[in-house]
């Protein structure tokens, strides 16, 4: 049975390094929703990059997060 899939939503997660802290390395994730389908990943990535720029703490990596209904097929 095909299934085909219908797209949901796009998220971006910033996570930063806050140091050692009670000495554990400490690393924080951000969120944002609502990002466009269309959107590719260098330009999410240089979002993530500009949003670093204005914090404290060191950017660790940048995920993407893709959410998608699976549809069965008749």
């Amino acid at each position: 049975m095909p299934v085909t899939t219908e797209f949901l939503s796009n998220k971006l997660q910033v996570r930063s390094n806050y140091g050692l802290v009670d000495g554990k390395e400490t690393i924080k994730s951000k969120t944002y929703s609502n990002l466009k389908a269309s959107a590719i990943d260098d330009d999410i990535y240089a979002v993530a990059q500009a949003l670093a720029s204005m914090q404290e703490p060191t950017m660790e990596e940048v995920i993407k997060i893709e959410s998608s209904l699976l549809i069965p097929g008749v």
